[in-house]
Protein backbone atom coordinates (compact mmCIF):
# COMPACT_ATOMS: atom_id res chain seq x y z
CA UNK A 1 0.00 0.00 0.00
CA UNK A 2 1.30 3.30 -0.94
CA UNK A 3 1.07 6.65 1.05
CA UNK A 4 -1.32 7.85 -1.24
CA UNK A 5 -3.66 4.41 -0.36
CA UNK A 6 -2.61 4.83 3.23
CA UNK A 7 -4.20 8.54 3.56
CA UNK A 8 -7.18 7.40 1.72
CA UNK A 9 -7.80 4.81 4.19
CA UNK A 10 -6.84 6.60 6.98
CA UNK A 11 -9.72 9.46 6.13
CA UNK A 12 -11.92 6.57 4.96
CA UNK A 13 -11.94 4.70 8.26
CA UNK A 14 -12.37 8.41 10.66
CA UNK A 15 -15.18 9.87 7.70
CA UNK A 16 -18.34 9.25 10.88
CA UNK A 17 -15.74 11.20 13.69
CA UNK A 18 -14.91 13.95 11.44
CA UNK A 19 -18.23 14.64 10.21
CA UNK A 20 -19.24 15.02 13.94
CA UNK A 21 -16.87 17.42 14.28
CA UNK A 22 -18.20 19.28 11.36
CA UNK A 23 -21.93 18.92 12.20
CA UNK A 24 -20.66 20.56 15.48
CA UNK A 25 -19.79 23.87 13.60
CA UNK A 26 -22.38 24.04 11.40
CA UNK A 27 -25.18 24.09 14.40
CA UNK A 28 -22.29 26.20 16.49
CA UNK A 29 -21.22 30.15 16.02
CA UNK A 30 -18.79 28.14 13.06
CA UNK A 31 -21.35 28.62 11.17
CA UNK A 32 -21.61 32.31 10.93
CA UNK A 33 -17.99 33.30 11.91
CA UNK A 34 -17.37 31.30 8.48
CA UNK A 35 -19.51 32.76 6.80
CA UNK A 36 -18.81 36.48 7.35
CA UNK A 37 -15.25 35.84 6.89
CA UNK A 38 -16.01 33.98 3.36
CA UNK A 39 -18.03 36.85 2.18
CA UNK A 40 -15.22 39.28 3.11
CA UNK A 41 -12.75 37.42 1.35
CA UNK A 42 -14.45 35.95 -2.02
CA UNK A 43 -16.05 39.47 -2.15
CA UNK A 44 -19.67 37.86 -3.76
CA UNK A 45 -19.97 37.61 -7.05
CA UNK A 46 -22.15 34.41 -6.38
CA UNK A 47 -22.30 33.54 -10.42
CA UNK A 48 -18.35 32.42 -10.62
CA UNK A 49 -18.02 29.30 -10.00
CA UNK A 50 -16.29 27.48 -7.04
CA UNK A 51 -14.02 24.24 -6.17
CA UNK A 52 -13.59 23.45 -2.76
CA UNK A 53 -10.44 20.70 -2.75
CA UNK A 54 -10.54 18.08 0.38
CA UNK A 55 -14.57 18.56 1.12
CA UNK A 56 -14.33 16.24 3.44
CA UNK A 57 -18.28 16.24 5.20
CA UNK A 58 -18.93 19.24 3.03
CA UNK A 59 -18.50 22.10 5.89
CA UNK A 60 -17.19 24.55 2.95
CA UNK A 61 -19.93 23.71 0.25
CA UNK A 62 -22.82 23.99 2.52
CA UNK A 63 -21.37 27.92 3.88
CA UNK A 64 -20.70 28.51 0.12
CA UNK A 65 -24.20 27.73 -1.30
CA UNK A 66 -25.74 29.51 2.21
CA UNK A 67 -23.56 32.45 0.18
CA UNK A 68 -25.57 32.34 -2.59
CA UNK A 69 -22.98 30.77 -5.15
CA UNK A 70 -24.64 28.38 -7.38
CA UNK A 71 -21.83 26.30 -9.10
CA UNK A 72 -20.35 24.37 -6.43
CA UNK A 73 -17.80 21.23 -6.59
CA UNK A 74 -16.41 19.83 -3.60
CA UNK A 75 -13.85 16.70 -4.47
CA UNK A 76 -12.36 14.31 -1.73
CA UNK A 77 -9.77 11.56 -1.90
CA UNK A 78 -11.98 9.45 0.47
CA UNK A 79 -15.15 7.94 -0.93
CA UNK A 80 -16.39 7.99 2.36
CA UNK A 81 -16.03 11.57 2.70
CA UNK A 82 -17.88 12.41 -0.34
CA UNK A 83 -20.86 9.97 0.61
CA UNK A 84 -21.25 11.86 4.25
CA UNK A 85 -20.83 15.11 2.28
CA UNK A 86 -24.07 14.17 0.61
CA UNK A 87 -25.63 13.19 3.66
CA UNK A 88 -24.99 16.74 5.46
CA UNK A 89 -25.82 18.67 2.48
CA UNK A 90 -29.24 16.98 2.82
CA UNK A 91 -29.73 17.89 6.04
CA UNK A 92 -27.79 21.00 6.85
CA UNK A 93 -27.96 22.44 3.02
CA UNK A 94 -30.31 24.11 0.78
CA UNK A 95 -33.35 21.48 -0.17
CA UNK A 96 -32.84 21.49 -3.78
CA UNK A 97 -28.99 22.18 -3.60
CA UNK A 98 -27.08 22.13 -6.72
CA UNK A 99 -23.48 21.40 -5.25
CA UNK A 100 -21.84 19.08 -7.20
CA UNK A 101 -19.31 16.06 -5.16
CA UNK A 102 -17.10 14.00 -6.80
CA UNK A 103 -14.14 11.80 -5.48
CA UNK A 104 -10.62 12.92 -6.60
CA UNK A 105 -6.92 12.85 -6.01
CA UNK A 106 -5.59 16.92 -4.86
CA UNK A 107 -2.58 16.37 -6.64
CA UNK A 108 -4.33 15.14 -10.06
CA UNK A 109 -7.43 17.10 -10.84
CA UNK A 110 -9.47 15.73 -13.60
CA UNK A 111 -10.84 19.35 -14.99
CA UNK A 112 -9.78 20.99 -17.74
CA UNK A 113 -7.55 24.01 -17.39
CA UNK A 114 -8.93 27.55 -16.30
CA UNK A 115 -12.17 25.86 -15.02
CA UNK A 116 -12.92 27.86 -11.94
CA UNK A 117 -13.30 31.24 -10.87
CA UNK A 118 -12.23 30.14 -7.27
CA UNK A 119 -10.83 27.20 -5.00
CA UNK A 120 -10.90 27.12 -1.05
CA UNK A 121 -9.24 24.25 0.82
CA UNK A 122 -9.34 23.59 4.49
CA UNK A 123 -7.14 21.83 6.39
CA UNK A 124 -5.97 19.20 3.20
CA UNK A 125 -2.74 20.57 2.09
CA UNK A 126 -0.64 19.49 5.14
CA UNK A 127 -1.83 15.98 4.66
CA UNK A 128 -0.51 16.01 0.49
CA UNK A 129 2.34 13.52 -0.45
CA UNK A 130 3.14 16.18 -3.00
CA UNK A 131 2.51 19.69 -2.46
CA UNK A 132 3.93 21.71 -4.76
CA UNK A 133 2.09 19.15 -7.52
CA UNK A 134 -0.82 19.82 -6.14
CA UNK A 135 -0.21 23.76 -6.08
CA UNK A 136 0.56 23.66 -9.64
CA UNK A 137 -2.39 21.52 -10.26
CA UNK A 138 -4.47 24.07 -8.44
CA UNK A 139 -3.22 26.90 -10.51
CA UNK A 140 -3.61 25.17 -13.64
CA UNK A 141 -7.64 24.71 -13.10
CA UNK A 142 -7.62 28.36 -12.05
CA UNK A 143 -8.80 30.92 -14.36
CA UNK A 144 -6.72 33.84 -15.06
CA UNK A 145 -7.62 36.50 -12.07
CA UNK A 146 -8.89 33.92 -10.49
CA UNK A 147 -8.21 33.37 -6.08
CA UNK A 148 -7.36 30.73 -4.30
CA UNK A 149 -8.09 30.69 -0.40
CA UNK A 150 -6.19 28.04 1.64
CA UNK A 151 -7.14 27.76 5.55
CA UNK A 152 -4.43 25.43 7.01
CA UNK A 153 -2.04 25.12 9.94
CA UNK A 154 1.45 23.49 11.25
CA UNK A 155 -0.63 20.31 11.59
CA UNK A 156 1.09 18.03 14.70
CA UNK A 157 3.97 20.46 14.33
CA UNK A 158 4.28 19.24 18.17
CA UNK A 159 5.30 15.88 17.06
CA UNK A 160 8.81 17.42 16.07
CA UNK A 161 9.01 20.27 18.50
CA UNK A 162 9.56 19.62 22.37
CA UNK A 163 8.11 23.12 23.61
CA UNK A 164 4.86 22.64 21.15
CA UNK A 165 4.80 19.06 22.62
CA UNK A 166 3.95 20.17 26.53
CA UNK A 167 1.94 23.03 25.40
CA UNK A 168 -0.22 20.72 23.28
CA UNK A 169 -0.62 18.62 26.39
CA UNK A 170 -1.39 21.11 28.61
CA UNK A 171 -4.29 22.45 26.80
CA UNK A 172 -5.27 18.41 26.03
CA UNK A 173 -5.48 18.25 29.49
CA UNK A 174 -7.29 21.57 30.13
CA UNK A 175 -9.80 20.32 27.61
CA UNK A 176 -10.15 16.98 29.57
CA UNK A 177 -11.04 18.97 33.17
CA UNK A 178 -13.03 21.35 31.62
CA UNK A 179 -15.49 18.10 30.20
CA UNK A 180 -14.73 19.43 26.60
CA UNK A 181 -13.99 16.88 23.66
CA UNK A 182 -10.63 16.22 23.19
CA UNK A 183 -10.50 16.01 19.24
CA UNK A 184 -7.31 13.88 19.31
CA UNK A 185 -9.37 11.27 20.60
CA UNK A 186 -12.75 11.63 18.79
CA UNK A 187 -14.54 8.73 17.04
CA UNK A 188 -12.69 6.85 14.19
CA UNK A 189 -9.24 8.61 15.74
CA UNK A 190 -6.32 6.35 15.02
CA UNK A 191 -3.36 8.15 16.86
CA UNK A 192 -0.46 5.90 15.95
CA UNK A 193 -1.83 5.05 11.98
CA UNK A 194 -2.14 9.16 11.66
CA UNK A 195 1.60 9.59 13.67
CA UNK A 196 3.24 7.54 11.55
CA UNK A 197 1.79 9.32 8.14
CA UNK A 198 2.54 12.82 9.65
CA UNK A 199 6.21 11.91 9.63
CA UNK A 200 6.04 10.61 5.80
CA UNK A 201 4.85 14.03 4.71
CA UNK A 202 7.07 16.87 3.48
CA UNK A 203 5.51 19.64 5.56
CA UNK A 204 5.41 18.11 8.73
CA UNK A 205 9.20 19.36 8.51
CA UNK A 206 8.43 22.55 7.13
CA UNK A 207 7.93 25.96 8.87
CA UNK A 208 4.23 27.34 7.39
CA UNK A 209 2.96 29.86 5.99
CA UNK A 210 6.40 30.42 4.85
CA UNK A 211 6.67 27.52 2.47
CA UNK A 212 4.06 28.02 0.95
CA UNK A 213 4.71 31.85 0.51
CA UNK A 214 8.29 30.79 -1.03
CA UNK A 215 6.35 28.45 -3.34
CA UNK A 216 4.02 30.89 -4.89
CA UNK A 217 6.25 33.56 -4.51
CA UNK A 218 8.39 31.75 -7.23
CA UNK A 219 6.36 31.93 -9.97
CA UNK A 220 5.58 34.48 -12.21
CA UNK A 221 2.01 36.31 -12.46
CA UNK A 222 0.84 35.14 -8.92
CA UNK A 223 0.16 37.45 -5.95
CA UNK A 224 -0.11 36.14 -2.76
CA UNK A 225 -1.06 37.60 0.73
CA UNK A 226 -1.14 36.04 3.87
CA UNK A 227 -3.57 36.30 7.18
CA UNK A 228 -1.82 34.89 10.48
CA UNK A 229 -4.00 34.02 13.47
CA UNK A 230 -7.25 33.34 11.14
CA UNK A 231 -8.00 31.08 13.70
CA UNK A 232 -9.07 33.53 16.10
CA UNK A 233 -11.90 34.66 13.92
CA UNK A 234 -13.77 31.40 13.28
CA UNK A 235 -12.87 29.23 16.52
CA UNK A 236 -14.75 29.02 19.23
CA UNK A 237 -12.98 27.94 23.05
CA UNK A 238 -13.39 24.29 22.65
CA UNK A 239 -11.23 24.69 19.11
CA UNK A 240 -8.89 27.06 20.47
CA UNK A 241 -7.52 24.68 23.38
CA UNK A 242 -7.90 21.61 20.85
CA UNK A 243 -5.82 23.62 18.31
CA UNK A 244 -4.72 26.49 19.78
CA UNK A 245 -0.73 25.09 19.50
CA UNK A 246 -0.81 25.32 15.71
CA UNK A 247 -2.81 28.46 14.36
CA UNK A 248 -4.70 28.67 11.45
CA UNK A 249 -3.64 30.99 8.98
CA UNK A 250 -5.13 31.96 5.32
CA UNK A 251 -3.33 31.68 2.04
CA UNK A 252 -5.05 34.46 -0.56
CA UNK A 253 -3.36 33.69 -4.06
CA UNK A 254 -4.48 35.50 -7.28
CA UNK A 255 -3.43 33.85 -10.60
CA UNK A 256 -2.78 36.89 -13.18
CA UNK A 257 -3.62 37.29 -16.77
CA UNK A 258 0.37 36.45 -17.70
CA UNK A 259 -1.06 35.20 -21.33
Amino acid sequence: MNLLEEIQGYWNHRYTGYSKVNQKELEGIQRERWKDQLKRLLLGNQTLKVLDIGTGPGFFTIILEELGYTTITGIDISDKMIEVAKENIQKYGKEHSSIQLMQMDAQKLEFDSESFDIIVSRNITWNLENPQQAYSEWLRVLKPNGRLFIFDANWYAFLQNESLAKEFEGKRKRAIEEKLEDYWQGEGVDEAKMNWIVQQLPLTYQQRPQWDMDYFSSLKGISIEIEENFGDLVWDYEEQLNYGVTPMFCIKVVKGDVR
